[in-house]
């Protein structure tokens, strides 16, 4: 082939990629993995993305999302399939959402490929992150303890309205290696330890169940651990949306006459309808689709130059306390809702140039 002949493909070649910028004419393409799809709490975080996206090509920085994750929350090979074929797709940023906190070498070799990383929903090992301080752009997520501590103080809240004394307490844990979940869970139990100093009586009288990745494996463990301890337990918190739909669930299939009350995490269309029909205490409910936002539009901002790490605290996202009195707010609303969620106005944080 000519010298002439090899110089005419590499300038259609140039122009086909963009000469360096991404396929159809994208500045940058951001990969969001969450930790799972099914859960609502995750098509929440996927809309939040996509609008942040739209939002910085409206403003003259072209973003595409590229959305994909494992079908369960308990495939750490399909997760880690996945990241791996992102980071060979010509991406510019990751935003990812581990299954587990010893995902740090993943995200090293995501990084060493070119590739900024930001971190939402659970985190990652922190003694190992202080070795590495610079691996990730940002934590994006919930205060997690501080969820679980709401959770513990409205519980106890219910229970001294029901007049009940010396009310016997549940943690049904989600699984091991998840670092949300197990801020949540010791969110509820400082809460407790908190209580108890200042002259609350109750009885912890499980906390080492764990309801595992599904609705089904939840449904699984809660039953036998409700059929064993019945008469003795009062008040129920469970860290997330299946461990909740799963306890909510086995508390429906037992044939007893005990009212059991229950505090859970997040929300689903079938956990929200049991807030109205009193048979759910209350949510601990996210900002999923400002998680997903400012996510996506942190990363971008580090790509753009902008230092985003500033003090190096995590991005949090808030947490919300539902109720049946405050299920129909507007404000409630927009937390899980699509339509409402459309009609947000996302003020992201200032940061330096």
């Amino acid at each position: 082939m000519s010298r002439s002949s090899l110089r005419f493909f590499a300038i259609l070649a140039c122009f086909c990629l963009g000469c360096g910028r991404s396929p159809n004419n994208v500045k940058y393409r951001i990969a969001v993995i969450p930790k799972g799809l099914t859960n609502e709490f995750w098509q929440s975080i996927h809309r939040g993305a996509v609008r942040a996206a739209e939002d910085l090509t409206a403003q003259g920085t072209s973003v595409e999302v590229l959305w994909d994750g494992p079908r369960k929350e308990s495939d750490l090979s399909d997760q880690i399939n996945i990241i791996q074929q992102k980071a060979a797709q010509g991406i510019q940023g990751m935003v990812l959402a581990p299954q587990s906190k010893d995902m740090v070498p993943q995200v090293e070799a995501v990084v060493a490929n070119g590739v900024k990383v930001v971190i939402f929903d659970s985190g990652l090992d922190k003694d190992k992150l202080k070795d590495k301080p610079d691996l990730i752009v940002k934590y994006v997520a919930t205060d997690n303890h501080h969820g679980g501590w709401l959770a513990a103080e409205h519980l106890l809240k219910v229970l001294e309205t029901a007049k009940i004394e010396e009310p016997g307490l549940v943690l049904f844990r989600y699984q091991v290696g998840s670092e949300s979940t197990d801020q949540r869970e010791q969110g509820f139990l400082d809460y407790l330890e908190d209580a108890k100093k200042k002259g609350k009586k109750f009885n912890l009288i499980s906390e080492n169940v764990y309801a595992g990745a599904t609705v089904d494996t939840a449904r699984a463990a809660a039953s036998p651990l409700l059929a064993r301890l019945e008469e003795r337990i009062d008040g129920i918190f469970a860290p997330n949306e299946s461990s909740t739909a799963g306890m909510l669930n086995a508390m429906r299939s037992l044939h007893g006459s005990k009212q059991f009350h229950l505090v859970g995490f997040d929300s689903s269309e079938q956990l929200l309808q049991a807030v109205r029909d009193g048979n759910v205490d209350g949510l601990i409910v996210q900002d999923p689709y400002r998680m997903g936002y400012l996510s996506v539009w942190t990363i971008v901002q580090n790509l753009e130059g902008v230092d985003v790490r500033g003090d190096g605290k995590p991005l949090s996202t808030g947490e919300n306390v539902i109720t049946k009195e405050n299920l129909e707010d507007v404000r409630t609303k927009q937390l899980f809702d699509p339509a409402e969620q459309a009609k947000r106005t996302i003020t992201p944080p200032s940061f330096a140039k």
